[in-house]
């Protein structure tokens, strides 16, 4: 079989050929100039084939001038675009031969024509027969993008000047890719890898002095230079210019600018380490949120630690902590490793475990998209962000992917095909140090990051059955920390002893040889990849100093620092010293548990046999590297347990000290009520929610304050609500949930910050508050329930302990084992922890309203029904260990239990703000100049406000990151936001000065700034959301026409908003936007306008924005009157109210949108419409929300005199309305 190949002369670029090719490019130029039905009929269509162009290979040889040389370069590009799309067309050999002697029978002058022109010309000749045979060596499934290669004259000599020394500089490269470059920055990464992978396939060629072959080296070396090449923040050659060198093959110029570049900033001095100032952190804070899941990274920016000086004192620190390992022994290790794992499985034993898909795609696609935006990038600039703008692509999805999945296979498979240069570049990382105590932090490459995680999920059953059995729970077990920290719960509670044991740098000191050893048994399909990942060849951690000097430590003992399956490999080490010290001493009343290095120890009780457990535990541990600090490590009695001389005495030969109040196990506390309070007190106090809310209030952009409180901050307490029972932890929660609502007035400018010293120091009392118990209370319902997303940790309580006990309790249970488990089981009953269980049901029953309906369908049953059981004369009974290892309930995770009973309490939470509402006063009582936000709303006024906020697209502003321009809300549009949205009103004058309202004494506020009739209030709106959707569209490249009359007839000379053509929206799911125009007209309405409250918009929900949408309809429709073609055209009434909610038309029309968008009818991911989906009503919620706001400013500016409010119109009103509202300004002129 052979392959047919042609170029498609309509891609030669004539001038270039004319200036190098004499008369051999003006044949082309004059070939070039036949019609295109011409081209049709005798290029595209062949007879003797029956198939037309797409089924045939175009290849575009664009070439390119090198000015003075009087040479050509190749600049090979087989990415044709539009119809000229096509593959390659398998042809029999004796066809292919019939063609080339006797010709198809057809007249194919053009064909002719370029073959004399070819003929004529060595180098093209040249060109064609590289062309021909690079393709031949084109690896099955492996389409090259373009006809470069690493070898090519504009790609390999270039990177032929550039060392492996180089290569160990930190290539620094921006965050985002730009739109406009995100499909050529696909194209050109799928086909390096292309290329990498067919090299790797192949091998061959010149060899280097390493005796790697030339051309892998620079495969190698492309790859790994290729985002550095593409993003660099080298300004000094246009982003543009890189790409189109790149697509042309030519990096000749590119990379020496780069290499330049990047060596002159590596040797900068940036002096010494200067203090970040809280301006500094804001800015990076702000910066973060601007990208996909940014929230999380800007809280951590807000409470970073200040990198370590870049000094000696620092350098010496470093090295320590990464001490040296024997590599003699480690090498010794590997090859023993590696020949276990060669081993043939035994004649009748079950084959080896491997995953049931292995190397699928979708799960690096799942890694990418799970991982932050803001990840670091390693030495050669790679970020995850680059990978989530080419996965976004047609072809990253598909080509891409799957070749991330070829290089992903032949790295496990056969790791040895790869060079050691390349093992080099793989290992290396750039480090850093944070705080005083000069932490080390090693960023490695992105790619290994991401095989890394991909190995780990696939391989996640496996690893679990091999630490589950050992105890191990660091590792691919869900809810490990949770069971570890329960174990031991249940073990003090039920009279036992405790031991909680440190290790110090064990990351670093654990020994490689343990490492290889139990990987040779657990997974020996892996040991292959992990020997070349630990092997001779050193990990270099690179360090910068303040000098701007590079120096290097080889990571020669531990687990490497950046390599995704570091912890894996760790756990590894403690898995053999668990399983033995278990077998020789379970039987003795001890059981040993890890999470991670934190390792416990249960014991029954203290006797001189079974407390050897402890030096021995310390010298297998010492034997593998892994120092225990006795110092720290401490040992809790029972509750109420008098320990005895004899006990002391045992523990104090073993080197631990007695804890009498309690201890910490893997973060949760566990001993005394006062203990545990105290400790969960300084996990809000000491563990960052203190120094985020001083933070918060203090950052200028209140939009991203919002968010990370909203995401962050009122997450802080999360975990010790999972780990420790309600009651105890209920003070912690308080301090939080004040800390939060201060945090709020702050942002909405209630409150200065001259009093934070005095809030603080009160410890965080909720007397002070200015905002309403009822709207605080709206403020902790979620946006969906109309509220700002700010939850109740004390609420919260309930679902996150009874939640963690549903997944987690009966698996405890089930573990337990030997004659210390067989103790634990039987007092299980009577402790703490399931007294304190049965009381948050009874409360949730009692005193929160949950029904017990509700609470069978979320909790086991038998919990419930023995919890609610009627308290007898000794109190309640005990539960029965099988009603408590019942696993019967619906929910059977932790986070689905959690989840459905927060639901629950929201709902209730819900209802009594709603009756709340009843008895506020029903006329409203007024601010004042003195007291501008002491007033109070009238009763119709806020449930016309609430209705409007929880319906469809409500507050949906709140939940919007910053990360385009279409969601971005300036810091005092925000803060009117927020305060409009819980009904908080400013006194602005006692009369207005457009329609003379307030005469009679009554006071105007910003209500009446926002619904003044005589203040152009329809056009103030209508502009910003039109607008705004015409952008979204434009995003969706949905074709339209904005302030269209085109389909209306000449009698009303009426105009549509938005007219979206026929056929534009072709995916949508209704036949009436998928065949139809749409004539889209937008509007919004104010619930507490007089006009809406008199038709009830306080009574029923949608009021306000249904009465717009039929008014907009009677308008352009009326029976008998209809002003267009309605064969053609849709009528779509969009209709937004002021506090987020739509129409019912507005709201079917974003849900149409989205469904084109995903592609819903044409094979597309429906997966993804509800992200578009809320994309759109995010929009529409900012452009009403920073619209409304601002129309407020222009009001005040107006009451000041400031602007002509008369005879003036300001930027909004006017005929030069600029189409975006981010440009609009507040004319104060």
């Amino acid at each position: 079989m052979t392959l047919l190949h042609r170029v498609n002369v309509n891609e030669l670029p004539r001038n270039h050929l004319k200036a190098e090719t004499g008369d051999a490019g003006r044949e082309v130029n004059r070939i070039q100039t036949v019609s295109r039905e011409k081209e049709e009929r005798h290029h595209i269509r062949h007879e003797h084939t029956g198939e037309g162009n797409r089924d045939e290979r175009v290849l575009r040889v664009p070439m390119t001038e090198r000015p003075g040389t009087g040479t050509l370069e190749e600049a090979w590009n087989l990415a044709p675009r539009g119809t000229e799309a096509s593959t390659l067309v398998p042809v029999p050999d004796a066809e292919c031969a019939r063609v080339r002697v006797h010709g198809c029978g057809d007249q194919h002058s053009r064909r002719d024509s370029l073959e004399a022109a070819v003929q004529a010309d060595p180098g093209l000749q040249l060109r064609a027969e590289r062309l021909i045979r690079g393709l031949n060596d084109e690896p099955h499934g492996a389409r090259p993008l373009y006809i470069w290669n690493q070898d090519s004259p504009g790609i390999g000599p270039a990177l032929d000047d550039v060392s492996m020394d180089d290569l160990s500089l930190r290539f620094q490269t921006v965050k985002k890719v730009q739109p406009r470059f995100a499909s050529d920055h696909a194209r050109l990464q799928t086909h390096v890898l292309h290329l990498v992978n067919k090299q790797l396939a192949e091998g061959g060629g010149a060899s280097s002095a390493t005796g790697t072959p030339l051309s892998t080296i620079r495969v190698i070396k492309l790859w790994y230079l290729l985002p550095g090449i593409l993003h660099s923040f080298d300004g000094r050659i246009a982003r543009k210019k890189r790409y189109n060198s790149l697509k042309r093959g030519d990096i000749s110029s590119v990379l020496p600018w780069l290499i330049e570049y990047t060596k002159a900033a590596s040797a900068r001095s940036r002096g010494p380490a200067r203090e970040d100032t809280p301006d500094d952190k804001f800015k990076r804070a702000a910066r973060a949120c601007r990208h996909s899941g940014g929230v999380k990274d800007a809280a951590r920016a807000l409470l970073a630690d200040q990198p370590s000086p870049g000094n000696d004192e620092t350098w010496a620190r470093l090295k320590a902590k990464f001490p040296h390992e024997d590599p003699v022994q480690v090498e010794q290790a590997i090859a023993e490793a590696i020949a276990a794992s060669r081993t043939e499985e035994e004649e009748g034993s079950a084959p080896r475990w491997r995953p049931e898909t292995e190397f699928d795609p979708q799960v690096l696609l799942q890694v990418i998209n799970s991982r932050s935006s803001n990840s670091g990038a390693g030495n050669d600039g790679q970020r995850f962000s680059h990978l989530k703008s080419i996965v976004n692509t047609k072809i990253g999805r598909e080509e891409f992917s799957n070749a991330m999945s070829s290089l992903w296979r032949r790295l496990i498979n056969d790791p040895n095909a790869f060079p050691p240069e390349f093992w080099t570049l793989w290992k290396q990382s750039s480090l850093i140090a944070l705080g005083e105590k000069c932490r080390p932090v090693c960023i490695g490459m992105t790619w290994r990051r991401l095989i890394a995680a991909g190995t780990v999920r696939e391989w996640k059953p496996k690893l679990e059955e091999i630490f589950r059995e050992a105890d191990q729970f660091g590792v691919a077990v869900a809810g490990g920390v949770e069971q570890v920290a329960m174990d031991a719960q249940l073990v003090h509670q039920t009279g036992h002893w405790v031991v909680q044991t440190d290790c110090s740098n064990a990351f670093n000191t654990g020994k490689r040889t343990a490492i290889m050893a139990q990987a040779a048994k657990s997974v020996p399909d892996l040991v292959g990849y992990i020997a070349r990942c630990y092997d001779e060849i050193p990990a270099k951690a690179i360090y910068t100093m303040d000098s701007g000097e590079r120096r290097t430590i080889e990571c020669k003992s531990g687990v490497q620092q950046g390599d995704g399956m570091g912890p894996p490999l760790f756990c590894f080490i403690l898995v053999p010293i668990v399983l033995k010290l278990r077998a020789k001493y379970d039987h003795l009343g001890v059981c040993l548990k890890a999470y991670m290095d934190d390792i416990s120890l249960h014991f029954k009780n203290i006797t001189a046999e079974n407390i050897q457990v402890i030096p021995d535990l310390v010298d297998e541990l010492e034997a593998v590297g892994i120092i225990v600090n006795r110092g720290k490590s401490s040992a809790l009695p029972p509750p109420g347990h008098d320990v005895t001389p004899a006990e002391r005495r045992l523990l104090g030969d073993a080197g631990l000290p007695i804890a009498e109040e309690g201890i910490t196990v893997v973060g949760v506390p566990i001993g005394t009520d006062a203990y545990v309070e105290d400790i969960a007190m300084k996990v809000i106090t000491e563990g960052g929610a203190d120094k985020l809310a001083r933070m918060l209030v203090r950052m200028p952009d209140k939009q991203v304050a919002h968010l990370v409180t909203s995401q962050s901050l009122t997450q802080r307490s999360g975990y010790i609500e999972r780990g420790i029972n309600h009651k105890l932890v209920r003070g912690a929660c308080e301090r939080l949930d004040n800390m939060v609502m201060w945090v709020l007035e702050a942002t909405m400018g209630l409150r200065d910050t001259e009093d934070e010293e005095e809030f603080f120091q009160d410890d965080c009392q909720p007397d002070r508050f200015k905002l309403k118990p009822y709207q605080q209370a709206q403020a902790r319902l979620s946006t969906g329930a109309g509220g700002l997303g700010l939850p109740a940790a004390v609420m919260r309580r309930f679902s996150a302990s009874l939640g963690n006990l549903v997944g987690t309790l009966p698996a405890v249970i089930a573990a337990l084992r030997g004659p210390l488990g067989e103790s634990v089981r039987v007092r299980i009953p009577g402790t703490v922890l399931v007294e304190r269980m049965g009381d948050a049901i009874k409360e949730l029953n009692q005193e929160h309203g949950i029904s017990v309906e509700i609470l069978k369908g979320i909790l086991p049953p038998s919990w419930v029904e023995w919890a609610l059981e009627p308290t007898g004369e000794t109190g309640r009974r005990q539960p029965t260990v099988a009603e408590l290892a019942a696993h019967d309930g619906e929910s059977t995770t932790p986070r689905k239990a959690q989840h459905k009973l927060g639901k629950a309490i929201n709902k209730i939470q819900l209802e009594k703000f709603m009756e709340s509402l009843e008895h506020l006063p029903q006329e409203a009582v007024s601010p004042t100049r003195d007291n501008p936000y002491g007033g109070q709303e009238a009763r119709n006024m806020a449930y016309a406000r609430t209705r409007s906020s929880q319906g469809q697209g409500g507050h949906a502003f709140l939940r919007a990151a910053p990360t385009d321009r279409a969601r971005e809300i300036p810091s005092n549009e925000f803060v009117y936001a927020t305060r409009r949205a819980l009904g908080v009103e400013e006194f602005l004058a006692e009369r207005c000065p457009r329609c003379h309202r307030g005469r009679e004494g009554e006071i105007i506020t910003t209500v009446h700034a926002r619904t003044c009739r005589r203040d152009g209030a329809q056009v103030n709106m209508h502009e910003p959301l039109k607008y705004a959707l015409s952008r979204a569209l434009n995003g969706l490249r949905v074709k339209h026409d904005v302030e269209s009359g085109a389909p209306f007839t000449g009698e009303r000379n009426l105009g549509m908003d938005i007219v979206i053509r026929p056929g534009a929206l072709t995916n949508a799911s209704s036949p009436g936007y998928r065949n139809k125009g749409i004539l889209l007209d937008v509007t919004h309405a104010d619930p507490q306008a007089q006009v809406h409250l008199r038709n009830g918009s306080a009574t029923s929900d949608g009021i306000a924005a249904q009465a717009s949408e039929a008014r907009k309809r009677q308008h352009y429709a009326r029976p008998g009157h209809v002003s267009f073609d309605e064969r053609n055209f849709k009528l779509t009434t969009s209709a937004v109210e002021s506090f987020g909610r739509l129409g019912e038309e507005g709201y079917e029309f974003i849900d149409e949108l989205a469904t084109h968008a995903v592609g819903g009818r044409d094979g597309g991911t429906m997966a993804l419409k509800g992200v578009f989906k809320e994309r759109l009503l995010q929009i529409v919620s900012v452009a009403t929300q920073v619209a409304i706001s601002r129309r407020v400013q222009r009001y005040k500016l107006a009451l000041h005199g400031r602007q002509d409010a008369e005879n003036r119109r300001t930027r909004s009103t006017s005929n030069q309305s600029t189409p975006m509202i981010w440009g609009w300004s507040v004319d104060a002129s």
